[in-house]
Formats: C-alpha cells, structure tokens, sequence
C-alpha cells in the first residue's frame, strides 16, 4: 500500500521556500523601478495672464542612467490651486504623451510615457504645458509696495533619490500681466539659488515684463523659490486670494449649512468682501499707475543707481563725448549714433547700408579706439539682428559700469553741468562761424557733442539752411556710392576748435572742397541717427529697460518673516503650496519621480 500523505519534512521544506520566494517578489518589483537620471537642462516658464491666472511651461531634458530602469512615468507638481488635468498638453520627444492622469506621489500630474518611455543610456525630452491654474494671486503685506498682488513659486523638482544632477542648465522666468508696466514690477531674491540674484529683467518682444534666473550650476532635487510682486490693477480682483479665505491643502472645510437664514446672509455677506476689497483694490491702482506714469517714464534714462547720485567733490574732466552723454543719461539710440559718427570721423568704418544699418570695418583700424568703439564694430559682425542687439546692450552695460568707476570721489551733478557748458558752448561755436567753410569745418569737430543737445536735429537744420556745406573728408564712408574727396589740405582754412578742456576728440576739424545743399547735409545726419534708432535700436524702451536693468535694477524685495507668510499661490513642487510656514511641511516630501 501507498503512502499517500505529505512527508513532514517536505512540505515544511516547501513552506520555508514559498516563504522565501514570497518575500523576493517586492525586491524585484523594486529593481524594476530603479530610477536614476540626471536632467542637463531644464527650463521653466511661469505666464501671470491678464485673466489672473497661470500658464506654466516645462522644458525637461533627460538623460537616463545605463543601469537604471526606463523612465515610464514623469511626475509634475502643480501649485496647491484649481487646475484641470484637461489643460495639461505634453510631449516626450515631440509625440504626444500616450497618457496624463492624477500623480500619486505629488500634488499634480503624473505624464505616462508608456510605450515612449525613455530607456537606459539614452536621452527623452519632455515638454509641458499647463494652462488656467486660477488662485495663485496674494495681496502683497509690505509697506513699500502699496496695492501690489505677490507671487511665489517653487518649480516641480524631483527626489534626490533619483536625480543626480549636478551642472543643470537651470532657467526658471516669471512673466508678468500684460498690464504691468517697465518700472511697476519687484522680484524677489530666489531661495536656495547658486545663481545670481537676477539674470535678466526686460521685456518680451510683446511688451510684457518678464524676470528671469539663470545658473549651470542647479540641480533639478533641490526646492528653488522665485516670486515677484505687481500692481493689483493688472488683473481683475476676482483673481485675488484673500488669506483669510484660504485654506491649506488637506484641511477640512465646514460642510455648507445652506443658503438661507441669517448665519447663510451673513455668510454670503462676509464671502463678498474679498470682491468689495478687490474692487477697492483696482480703483487705487488706477489712480496710482495714473500719478506714477511720469516717474515711472523718467526712470527708463536712469542708468545709474541713486547712490551714484550721492555728492562727491569736484568736477571729473577728461571724459569723452561718449561718456558725458551716458553721464547725462541721454537716450541710448542716441548713445550709439554717436560712437557710429565718431568711427566715421576716424575713419574706421564704411557703411554699407543705412536701412538697415550694416558696415564694416576698415582695415588696418586706427590706433587708440575705446573699447566701446571696439565693441561696437565687433557687434556687427554677429550673424543676425538678434544677436546685434545682445551685443550692443552688453557694449552699454559695460560702458555705464566705466563711467560710474571713473566717477567715483567727484560730484555728479558739478560734472553734468560741466558738460552741458561744453555742448552749449560747441554749438556757439558752430552758429558763430561767419563763412559756410568755417561752420563746415567746426560742425564737424565739434559733431559728437553737438548731438548731446536735446534740440540737435533742429539746430542742425536751421544752422545750414540755404546755404552750402563743405563736406567732411569722412563723408564717402558714411555715403556709399559718394566719391572719396580730396585730403583737408586743399580746403579752406579751418576754425578753431571751442576753448573747453574736451577728451577724446575723434579727430581734427576738416573739410573738404566739395560741398552740397545744406538741407541735403542736414537730413543725412539725422536720418543716420534714425536708421540707428530703427533698424538697430528697434523697440527703445525694451533695448533700454534691459541695459537699465543691469546697470540700475528693479528693486528687488523679500517679504519680511513676519508677514502672513503667504506663498504666493507657492510653486509645483512636494512643497509647492501657499502654505504660512517657512517649512512648507506637505505631503509627498522628497519630491517626485
């Protein structure tokens, strides 16, 4: 007979083994999902629409480790506000994303990639756009800044468990409402940010204010925060948060005990005060942005911070036409006409087209250029008028840093007049002269500082109206087409130049025998002083904000730790919330994957 029952031994044997086997299955499924990546650029765009809500925009560039396990899903915090999965649009590598859904491990989206996934060793780019998110808005507490909404965010970042970056290409830039006007905005100083405290302040070729942040030495595991601050009259007070109001994620709310009744009318009276308030809000905004229109204007020429003004003694002599005109903070379209006019004059440079305005240099260059004329011919050489521009605005920057160095210890307001003395007296100079060759010829000498006189094109029309003008020795290089005159010596005598100690000088006066029409004189000089304006310059008050914006920034503000402490709407991160601690202790801490 057979034994049909289980031997003891065996079946203990087996259990230990399924025990074993068991107890195997959740480290396998957790190799399986060993994510390790570094991200070499990441980008992020945070749009404050006129409506008072927020576009965001994802660049995310990854990089999967050899050994780790394809990158099947990627998680997207949002701000702790109304958002709707519906306006979520991705893409993974230009294809659309097979799936979004609701993140289990942040406050946000979760982006399967699916059958897209990024696999080991390779690379996958991610971008995403996210838009409407209503309730980010938060009445601005500090002092300084009356009526003003806030605005805080800390970009989607991942755990440091997965990430592994450490040289990221990191950019974050807040966009303000289209209503916000060059000098009305504030940001704040980023949290935790190894860049700088701002890259960029400018506008969009749109018009609208934007910040920007910039550092390749970020990471993408580390909670940054970037805010900034505006005029309340920029978007409607629907899209104001009271704080009182708010309540932070995971909180319990009262259930509703109905409409009507008295605690229901007074309920509904208290729920409208946010909106009367609101209402007040961008009443005292108009008016405000009204009284504030002509300093806000006036501040667009300020080149230089307040402190600059701070008195030294005595005069600074010594400085070129060039840099008395940025001392005099004149406008910057202007700045540049003239370092063009003062290449002329030494003949450094041939215009090959006026509209718009290409030249080239001459070879070999003279001897003793500025930098800035340096610069200046070195920023033509960039391949597209983008890059010109970049250029020319760097070529300013650095020219408002050497004036503000060379006065430093001497009187700004002593040395400003001193150089108005000196355009004015040019221009005696010019009108003085008792025969058209000796106007020719002082015009000429004096051109640079002429041009500082806010009445230029005028005085220069009426100087040389009905009569003739002896055409400076430059001028073929400033025509194309115009035949090379003869050399100075044939011409006529010269004038003197004016009796003031000028620096710089581009060259000697000089005219030549030939001569045109004054009026013909006239409005080439000016319309070289356009073609700048226009065809290089372009928008003047964007070129200037982005030059003024580095020499003389936008205030920059914190809010104080005493305030409500409010985030501003907060950023899309595990910690991404309007919480009112300085630890923003949310759920889902570490970040996503």
């Amino acid at each position: 007979m057979v034994n049909t029952r289980p031997n003891k031994r065996f079946v203990a044997i087996a259990a230990i083994l399924l025990i074993f086997l068991i107890g195997l299955l959740p480290i396998a499924k957790t190799q399986a999902q060993t994510y390790r990546f570094t991200l070499p650029a990441y980008e992020v765009e945070a749009y404050l629409e006129s409506d008072g809500s927020l576009t965001l925009y994802y660049y995310m560039l990854f990089e999967n480790d050899n050994s780790a396990s394809p990158i099947d899903f990627v998680d997207l915090a949002l701000p702790y506000a109304d958002y709707d999965l519906r306006n979520i649009e991705a893409t993974i590598d230009g294809q659309p994303m097979p799936e979004v859904n609701n993140s289990a491990y942040v406050h946000g989206a979760e982006l399967a990639l699916k059958e897209l996934a990024i696999q080991p060793g390779t690379q996958g780019t991610v971008i995403a756009w996210v838009r409407g998110i209503q309730g980010v808005l938060f009445p601005y507490d500090q002092p300084d800044r009356e009526n003003y909404l806030n605005f805080q965010f800390t970009p989607s970042y991942f755990g440091s468990e997965f990430d592994r970056s450490r040289n990221t290409e990191y950019r974050m830039t807040i966009i303000l409402p289209p209503d916000v006007g060059p000098d009305d905005g504030v940001y704040y100083e980023p949290e935790k940010w190894p860049g700088e405290a701002i890259s960029e302040a400018a506008l969009t070729q749109d018009g609208r204010v934007y910040y920007s942040w910039f550092s390749n030495n970020a990471n993408v595991h580390t909670e940054y925060s970037f805010g900034a601050a505006f005029p309340a009259s920029a978007v409607p007070a629907v899209a104001i948060i009271d704080p009182g109001d708010y309540e932070e994620p995971g909180g319990v709310q009262e259930p509703s005990s109905g409409v009507g009744g008295f605690s229901g009318i007074w309920r509904s009276i208290i729920s409208a005060m946010p909106c009367l308030f609101g209402i007040g809000i961008v009443i005292i905004g108009i008016f405000s942005t009204i009284l504030g229109r002509k300093a806000s204007s006036k501040r667009k020429l300020e080149y230089f911070p307040p402190k600059l003004a701070v008195e030294g003694k005595g005069i600074k002599r010594g400085l070129t036409a060039v840099e008395a005109g940025v001392l005099l903070e004149e406008p910057l379209d202007k700045i540049l006409t003239m370092i063009l006019f003062g290449l002329l004059k030494k003949e450094a440079i041939t215009v090959l087209d006026k509209d718009p305005l290409s030249i080239k240099a001459n070879e070999p260059l003279p001897e003793g250029l500025h930098e800035y004329e340096s610069d200046f011919i070195r920023a033509f050489t960039e391949s597209s008028k983008a890059k010109q521009r970049r250029s020319l605005q760097a070529l300013l920057v650095q020219l408002v840093e050497n004036v503000k160095n060379k006065m430093k210890g001497f009187s700004m307001a002593e040395t400003q007049a001193y150089y108005k003395d000196i355009t004015r007296r040019a221009w005696l100079a010019v009108e003085g002269a008792q025969t058209p060759e000796v106007k020719s010829a002082q015009f000429d000498h004096t051109l640079e500082w002429t041009m500082l006189d806010d009445k230029f094109n005028d005085r220069t029309q009426q100087t040389f109206f009905a009569q003739p003008v002896f055409i400076p020795r430059w001028w073929h290089l400033y025509n194309p087409g115009f035949a090379a005159s003869p050399t100075a010596a044939s011409g006529p005598a010269m004038a003197a130049p004016i009796a003031a100690p000028v620096s710089g000088s581009s060259s000697k006066p000089s005219v030549s025998m030939p001569n045109i029409p004054g009026s013909d004189f006239a409005a080439s000089i000016i319309n070289g002083a356009t073609a700048v304006s226009s065809g290089v310059v372009g928008d003047l008050t964007g070129f200037t904000n982005s030059v003024t914006s580095r020499t003389n920034p936008i205030p920059v503000s914190r809010p104080s730790s005493g305030s409500s402490g409010f985030r501003g709407g907060g950023g899309g991160s595990s910690c991404a919330c309007a919480c009112a601690c300085a630890g923003c202790a949310c759920a889902c801490a570490g970040g996503g994957r």
